[in-house]
């Protein structure tokens, strides 16, 4: 997982800074292996880093918190607050008498139809663009993260910076499209592994795939419903879950990969689901 964090920030990098000076091709399949990897980090490296830190000295984790913050092109710490409230509010719809939703990436936030989810597309294009950070950043302040926070901060800073100074056309044509199409790969991955489930039902408020090229690439993220029902599981023990789960004709199950859910591939939640989920619990 470090090495893919490594390689994210490597290729990004170097994409920017032959911006130009490389046929078009070139840049484009680089951008477009930055993108995917950029989702990945998202969804699998620092996702796992949050519930799971790599290391047991406590300075290679803040060390790697910089190093995850690169890759991400936004604070580690303050994506560990939105991933946390994520998963304490679980793509909960809007409350009824605030209109507003606990967890900021839920994908109910923004619909402008009742009970209904956004649609996919606004989801993910507007979606860079709605992010809070200034209730992420008092939120980290509060959570004693506030001086790791400037620190990623400024070490994003000083990286934008450079790339500026040594290619700014590729900081403009290359960096700034990159980091934009990431952010929407990865919120459109984030809509595809909770569309169709029942934000209400601890059993069925998220979307499993058990494709075997997709977990072995993926880190095990096809296991998504497991790893929200026992997200303090390692992600490399979430397989063992799978028989604690609802039978899959009860629950959100899609073939292959999370992103064949876009097109509305699975199964559904049955109200039958509530009363089993009170005797698995």
């Amino acid at each position: 997982m470090v090495a893919v964090s490594v390689l994210e920030i490597a290729v990004t990098t170097y994409g920017t800074l032959c911006w130009g000076s490389v046929p078009l091709y070139a840049s484009l399949f680089l951008g477009g292996f930055a993108i995917v990897l950029n989702c990945m980090n998202y969804q699998c490296i620092a996702h796992s880093f949050i519930h799971h830190p790599f290391f047991a000295v406590p300075w290679l984790n803040r060390a790697f918190s910089v190093v995850s913050s690169l890759a991400l092109q936004a604070p580690q710490t303050l994506y560990r607050v939105h991933h946390l409230d994520h998963h304490r509010y679980n793509n909960d719809r809007p409350d009824p008498e605030t209109g507003l939703t606990g967890d900021g990436s839920s994908t109910y936030r923004y619909s402008r139809r009742e009970g209904r989810e956004e649609n996919l597309l606004s989801y993910a294009l507007i979606g860079p663009l709605r992010v809070d950070y200034k209730y992420l950043w008092a939120r980290s302040r509060k959570h004693g993260d506030a001086v790791l926070t400037c620190v990623e901060a400024t070490a994003l800073c000083a990286y934008f910076v450079l790339l500026a100074i040594f290619n700014w056309r590729g900081l403009l044509w290359f960096f700034v499209p990159v980091w934009y199409l990431g952010q929407a790969f990865a919120l459109a991955h984030n809509y595809a592994e909770h569309h169709g489930a029942q934000p209400d039902n601890r059993l069925c408020d998220s979307v499993s795939c058990y494709g075997r090229l997709y977990n072995l690439f993926w880190f095990n993220e096809g296991y998504h419903q497991e790893h929200h029902y026992r997200p303090q599981v390692h992600w490399t023990r979430l397989p063992e879950l799978r028989g604690l789960m609802l039978p899959e004709t009860r629950r959100r199950v899609v073939p292959f990969a999370h992103w064949v859910n876009f097109v509305g591939v699975g199964g559904c939640c049955t109200v039958e689901t509530k009363v089993t989920q009170k005797r698995i619990v």
